[in-house]
């Protein structure tokens, strides 16, 4: 599953998707949650110039590789509760390079891939067994 954050990346020439498959070593159905797919849709018209672009080529990337899920998020949480409350029902490893949600994931034993700088590569933590 791909969080805001990573398909930013992903529309910025990283190959998050080709990374992903290549340390899986499978090719994984890769998931973007509706709320995730919300806040893109909010930055390609909210923002301008070079944001606004990676966040339309951003979108076109999930209608090509992604399915997308509709899924609520409750009141009182966020975007990023969602995204750990469906990796924990549905056993799904979160693509993100967000400090924050990292954080949680690893609190909730919740699989994570994220770029790594200095590889310039995607590496994934913590597989479910």
């Amino acid at each position: 599953m791909l969080d805001t954050n990573m398909l930013m990346l992903a529309a910025s020439g990283i190959p998050v998707f080709e990374n992903i498959e290549e340390e899986l070593a499978v090719k994984p159905e890769f998931i973007v949650l509706k709320p995730v797919y919300d806040e893109l849709v909010n930055i390609a018209n909210s923002s301008k110039g070079i944001t606004a672009k990676k966040a339309l080529f951003a979108l076109k990337l999930v209608e090509k590789y992604c399915r997308i899920v509709d899924y609520s998020v409750e009141p009182g949480e966020s975007v990023d509760d969602a995204i750990i409350r469906f990796a924990l029902q549905n056993h799904a490893i979160v693509a993100t390079n967000d400090r924050e949600l990292r954080r949680k994931l690893r609190i909730h034993g919740v699989p994570e891939a994220y770029f790594r700088e200095e590889a310039r590569r995607v590496k994934i933590e913590g597989l479910y067994i």
